[in-house]
Formats: C-alpha cells, sequence, structure tokens
C-alpha cells in the first residue's frame, strides 16, 4: 500500500498481477502488454502528490473513493446500440455502456477513407505515430496509461466530421479508466462532442486521459459535458497540442459529480495557433469541483483566450486555478484568462486562482478572475418590474452563463445547458 500523508488515504496495490490480468481479459497483443507495463512502472515510481501540493491542496485524495471500488472490465466491441435524438446531429457516433461499445458510422465517413477510428489496442499495436502522447510524469495519467479499461484512437485524415462520444457506465463499485487519442490531420475539421454520464446507485471513480494532436491549418472544436451521477468521482486530464495556424475551441461543463478533478492544458505550438478554452460548472448540494488549466505558449504568435464562469450554491465548494506560461522565445504571444463565479448562499465557497509565468518579452498577457453574489441592483430593477425574487434570481443567473454557452457552435448542446442551469436553478436555496 502507498500513503500520501499519515491521515491522508491509502490506494489500492495496482500491481503487475492487476495488469496481466485485465491484458489477458482483453486479449491484448505483447506490443500493449509492454507499453502498459511502462507506465505501470512509471506510475508505481511517482509519488503521490502531497497534500500540500499547490494542485491538490484543496482536493484531498480523501474525496476519490480508490478504496471502494474494483477494477472493471474492459470494453468489448458490442452490438447493441441505443438510438438517441442527439445522433442526427452527428456524422458518427460512438457509444461506450459500462464494459462495451459501439460504432455508428452515419455518414460513411469511415468507408470513404476521411475517417480513422481504431480501439485503442489496436493503434498501439501497430504504434501509429499521431496516435498517443508518450507517458508523461503525472501520477494519475500514468495510471490511466497502464490500466486504461475503455480507449479509441480517432483520426479525422479530410474534410469535416461531427462525432458525438457517449459514454455511461452504470455498474457501481467500479473503477473505470477512459482514454482517448484524436489526431486531426492539416486542413481537416472535427466537432467533438463528449457526454460522460453515470448513475447516482453507488460509489464510483472516474480517471481518465485524453489527448488531441491538432495538425497546421486543422480545427477541433471540442465540448465535454461532464454530467456524472451524484455519487460518481472523477479525476481526468486533458491535453492538446495546436500546430502552425491550427486552432482549438473547447466548451467544459462540469453539471455532476460527487467530487471532480480536471485538468485542462493546452500547448499552442506551431506559429499562428490558436486556441480558445471556455468552461462552464454549477455545483450544487455538498459537490465538490476543482479545475485547472494551463495555456502554454511554447512559439512565436500564438494566442490563448481563456473564459471559466461558475456558480455554487448549498455547501458546495469550486476551485479554479488558471496559468499561463509564455515560455523563452514566445515572442509575440497574446493570452487572456478570466475566471468569474456567483457565490448564491451562504454556506457555498469559489476559490479563484489565475497565474502567469512569463519567460519571453514582447507580449501581451493578462488575466482576471471576480467572485461575489448576485447584483443587488440587478435584482432591484427586475423586482420593480413585477418579476418574483425566485424568478429573477433564475434569469441573472442563466444571463450569467449565456457567454459561455455561446461558445458552443451546436444548437442542441446550448440548450442542453440552458436547461441544465435552469434545473439546478429550480433546486436552489
Amino acid at each position: 500500500m502507498v500513503t500520501i500523508a499519515p491521515t491522508e488515504i491509502e490506494l489500492p496495490d495496482y500491481d503487475a498481477q492487476l495488469l496481466a490480468k485485465l491484458s489477458a481479459v482483453a486479449g491484448e497483443p505483447a506490443a500493449v502488454r509492454a507499453q502498459r507495463a511502462a507506465a505501470l512502472a512509471l506510475y508505481r515510481d511517482l509519488p503521490l502528490p502531497p497534500a500540500r501540493d499547490e494542485e491538490w491542496r484543496h482536493s484531498p485524495l480523501s474525496l476519490f473513493p480508490f478504496a471502494g471500488v474494483q477494477l472493471a472490465s474492459p470494453a468489448q466491441l458490442g452490438a447493441v446500440f441505443n438510438a438517441d435524438p442527439w445522433d442526427d446531429d452527428f456524422d458518427v457516433v460512438i457509444e461506450v455502456h459500462d464494459d462495451s461499445f459501439a460504432i455508428r458510422d452515419q455518414a460513411s465517413l469511415l468507408k470513404r477513407g476521411a475517417l480513422e477510428i481504431l480501439p485503442l489496442a489496436d493503434a498501439l499495436a501497430r504504434q501509429l505515430p499521431s496516435a498517443v502522447a508518450p507517458t508523461y510524469r503525472r501520477k494519475f495519467v500514468a495510471l490511466n496509461q497502464a490500466f486504461w479499461t475503455a480507449g479509441f484512437f480517432v483520426r479525422v485524415i479530410s474534410g469535416q466530421c461531427r462525432l458525438l462520444l457517449r459514454w455511461q457506465f452504470t455498474k457501481t463499485g467500479r473503477l473505470q479508466l477512459p482514454r482517448i487519442a484524436v489526431a486531426v490531420e492539416s486542413g481537416a475539421q472535427l466537432n467533438l462532442v463528449e457526454r460522460w454520464r453515470s448513475t447516482n446507485d453507488g460509489p464510483m471513480l472516474v480517471i481518465g486521459a485524453h489527448e488531441f494532436r491538432v495538425a497546421p491549418d486543422a480545427r477541433l472544436e471540442r465540448v465535454a459535458l461532464h454530467e456524472w451521477g451524484v455519487t460518481t468521482a472523477c479525476i481526468a486530464e486533458d491535453a492538446a497540442v495546436v500546430g502552425e495556424r491550427g486552432r482549438a475551441d473547447w466548451v467544459t461543463a462540469v453539471l455532476g459529480g460527487q467530487a471532480v478533478k480536471l485538468v485542462a492544458g493546452c500547448d499552442v505550438a506551431g506559429r499562428g495557433a490558436d486556441a480558445h478554452l471556455s468552461g462552464l460548472y454549477f455545483a450544487d448540494g455538498a459537490q465538490h469541483v476543482d479545475q485547472r488549466t494551463v495555456q502554454l505558449h511554447s512559439s512565436p504568435d500564438t494566442t490563448s483566450h481563456l473564459l471559466y464562469k461558475g456558480a455554487v450554491q448549498d455547501r458546495s465548494h469550486a476551485i479554479y486555478q488558471g496559468l499561463i506560461n509564455a515560455r523563452r522565445g514566445a515572442v509575440r504571444v497574446d493570452a487572456f484568462q478570466m475566471n468569474r463565479n456567483l457565490v448564491l448562499n451562504q454556506g457555498a465557497r469559489a476559490d479563484s486562482l489565475p497565474g502567469l509565468e512569463i519567460d519571453a518579452d514582447d507580449l501581451k498577457c493578462s488575466h482576471g478572475s471576480a467572485t461575489g453574489n448576485l447584483d443587488p441592483e440587478q435584482l432591484f430593477y427586475l423586482r420593480a418590474r413585477g418579476i418574483a425574487e425566485d424568478e429573477a434570481r433564475r434569469l441573472l443567473v442563466a444571463a450569467f452563463f449565456e457567454e459561455v454557452i455561446g461558445k458552443a457552435s451546436q444548437a442542441r448542446v446550448q440548450e442542453h445547458l440552458r436547461e441544465a442551469v435552469r434545473q439546478k436553478m429550480e433546486h436552489a436555496p
């Protein structure tokens, strides 16, 4: 057993025997087993984050039910596909339901060779150079790369693709480790929507790792909807690299989950690359939502703009940590970061920690944050026009989030987010 502090938590012993069992059930070739073993060695070598670690000090590992879950079975191709009204808006749909998955190529992009989708084991076995980033030195990413239970490699070769990736976890007491590797080739465009959902029936832990490569002159539009059940905890890390003149637009929405810790890092790595990161989170009950973003500028003439907005009510707690990092030589960078939070009642809490690390000259980088209550003057204005207080509060919260909601290009996603905010306000204290 490994401990992080005398009073903190003990993690199960994820060892080579468990890894061998997972690979045997999945029937994986030697090349994949070797890559898993290398990631396991790294995981076991890396220390757990100490309780005072800046990135983890607001989210003790005791929030995450490591001891109460067992490793899930690897997902296998299944015949069942649950149709959903959302499917009509997409060219291709991937559905993962616990330990089975299905793929529907509604626009024949796979048949035409414009798109490639592989189970991750197949991509790793072929050692595709654009499949996945090498294992990097972060504890829970290494755990995911050793024990991932469901994974896909998606490569958009040409043209435009609208892809829905639908995840549904219903088996309680499980540790799920999903992994996605996405490559958008030069001149291509991917519109990706991910829906992450689980039931409310019992404890579940999800540890995800998602990697994106946007080639020169390519574009990625991504929406990630975290709609976890109230007994699910999630740790996930997203990493993207954007090439010359490429663009990445992300919208991350956290609407559920008992404890959620997300890291989103984007390296605008090629000259002329552009990244726009947006976030929406609304915590209630006793929810704990901790998000960290990194806007990394490793090349000159790059741009990144970030806007995260959150609301907390009841006894919930939200944390946002942001970093703009302009490396040496990254001149003529334009980077902006803004975080705004609404605290809707006493007992709820929102912390905002923006930051800059600048190692270059001749650039424009700025950040800001604001945390407070609803504006009493705006409430008074609406009340004076005959609008009840509860409805006035709902209108102001809806207006607060609209700027982020509008960043999603799909009308169905926008309306879904508006409805989610409305439902949260229906249960406001």
